[in-house]
């Protein structure tokens, strides 16, 4: 069965870097939308625990980035108010959230990049191209979690020294700080340890090879040549600018055509692959599994 975790690496980096690439770089909104609303439909099918949470954080961080641009950017033509004799303009409220549902976008596009992509993901790509950059990638994406962890567990023993106990402000910084420069202590030797491990074993010589389990397969070619077909229908509207979208001076659209909604779809089901895969294979196991 197909999924974007049973594909081969490579297969799955190059859906990313499309979907990513698309995400930052095309200026519409629609586009944007339909970018966090495939991220996001894929993040909650895979996360355990959490998502209404972040989700509301985001909207927060959405909410103020679009309150707070007009302050700084005063283009538009339509003049809502005036602060101080500055104009507050619908476009530059509209800008403000456009690039705040980007940035949200992006981030849960990484998000799944790093339910997917493992560190032997990443070897396997940049393992025979650059080494030294494979392991940093590998090392960063392994951080993460270990941060988290280490942090709590800091604490937790900084709590059972008898810090945290007092509820004057400066105190606690004043602990926070302390286990923060713990934190990045660990953090630095770590680093240190794992490369020193690494070379060691001769990682990064010339000529050495790496082993790998994943093999290029009939479903890795296929969900490529869809990848590639999209990305160029998209790019072919692009160039044609059927993409384009102007907040200032005063919002314009490009005009609809034929390539403009075939780029459209295309786009959109690029961004919900994913999500329809996995849904696909639960229907097959429940279905299999209702023959039993």
């Amino acid at each position: 069965m197909m999924r974007l975790n049973k594909l081969h690496p490579l297969t799955s980096g190059l859906y990313f870097a499309s979907v990513l690439m698309l995400s930052m770089f095309v200026q519409n909104p629609f586009v944007h939308f339909v970018s966090f609303l495939g991220a996001f439909a894929f993040y909650a099918k895979n996360s355990k625990s959490g998502v209404v949470k972040e989700l509301l954080i985001y909207a927060a961080m959405l909410l103020i980035i679009a309150a707070v641009n007009p302050f700084f950017s005063h283009k538009g033509e339509t003049a809502l108010f005036f602060i101080n004799k500055n104009p507050v303009t619908l476009e530059s409220i509209l800008y403000g959230f456009g690039m705040a549902l980007m940035i949200i976008a992006v981030i849960y596009w990484f998000k799944c990049f790093n339910c997917i992509m493992s560190e032997d993901k990443l070897l396997c790509i940049f393992g025979g191209i650059s080494p030294k950059l494979a392991l940093l990638l590998s090392m960063s994406l392994r951080f993460l979690p270990l941060f988290n962890s280490q942090a709590k567990r800091i604490k937790d023993s900084q709590k059972a020294m008898g810090m945290y106990s007092s509820d004057a402000y400066i105190d606690r910084v004043k602990n926070t700080m302390r286990a923060y420069s713990s934190l990045v202590g660990w953090a630095l030797e770590n680093a240190i340890d794992v490369g020193t491990s690494m070379k060691s074993r001769g990682y990064g010589l010339k000529g050495r090879t790496h082993f790998s389990l994943f093999k290029f397969g009939l479903n890795d070619f296929l969900f490529v040549v869809l990848t590639v077909t999209f990305d160029a229908l998209i790019i072919s509207a692009l160039i044609n600018g059927g993409f384009d979208f102007e907040y200032y001076p005063h919002i314009t659209t490009a005009k609809v055509d034929t390539m403009t909604i075939t780029a459209f779809f295309a786009f959109v089901t690029m961004c919900f692959v994913p999500v329809i895969l996995e849904l696909k294979e639960e229907l097959q196991w429940k279905y299999y599994k209702s023959k039993i």
